[in-house]
């Protein structure tokens, strides 16, 4: 889902756990079922469990997004809690995951991330109550990438998006932005983006190979721009 690819992380200190049970992935991030059918725990679960990775630089900006599903059946005596930590700050106290069930921790969209010196951690801490191990199923980790133009002219936007959906085009490249970055621009368009201070326009859409039969639809006159069909 979103043209995201998993790929699975194991370290000699984790064990694995895997459940055959269906686990509910609908929270709108949508892991797909195997990624949240298994998770890794700590093997010692007396210490805190350190997950680190490499930035860039000190200046490389991130979210993270950590999924959580409890997958094993606790007994009446057993309870898993505990804390998560990002660069020695708490980002969340007193966990317990749901019960095939994912939920989703994230870094607030408006206030990326840095880490100090380009190194990054992420720990889990069992709490005192807690009989069991910290539980992961995944994590992602999105660098923040600034684009020195403008994007695309929103009333533009609107109007391809609708065009797109009324004649069912499933491009591959249509996805994003229509005009920027110039290495993504969407197959069978040009754009004027020479003026990096103005938002770019559509100036051409060529649709010749797409089979089209309908009635050409209102929304190609918001493309106001547009020189070439």
């Amino acid at each position: 889902v979103y043209d995201r690819r998993w790929f699975p992380l194991v370290a000699k200190e984790w064990n694995l756990v895997t459940t055959t049970l269906t686990v509910n992935t609908s929270n709108g991030y949508d892991p797909p079922q195997g990624v949240m059918a298994s998770a890794a725990t700590y093997v010692n679960d007396n210490r805190t469990w350190d997950i680190p990775w490499i930035s860039e630089d000190s200046t490389t900006q991130f979210h993270i997004y950590l999924h959580f599903a409890e997958i094993q059946t606790l007994l009446a005596n057993e309870t898993r809690e505990f804390n998560v930590l990002l660069n020695g700050n708490v980002f969340y106290g007193s966990y317990s995951p749901k019960q095939l069930s994912i939920e989703t921790m994230s870094t607030d969209s408006n206030s990326p991330e840095r880490c100090e010196r380009g190194i990054c951690l992420l720990q889990m801490v069992k709490t005192r109550k807690s009989t069991l191990p910290p539980l992961l199923n995944a994590m992602e980790i999105f660098t923040v990438v600034e684009f020195p133009q403008s994007e695309t002219n929103q009333d533009e936007v609107m109007a391809i998006k609708k065009i797109q959906t009324a004649y069912g085009l499933s491009r591959t490249s249509w996805q994003g932005d229509p005009c920027v970055p110039k290495q993504f621009l969407w197959d069978g368009l040009n754009c004027n983006n020479t003026d990096s201070s103005t938002p770019p326009t559509i100036t051409s859409l060529n649709l010749s190979s797409s089979g089209l039969t309908d009635i050409i639809m209102p929304a190609f006159h918001n493309l106001t721009n547009l020189q070439e069909l």
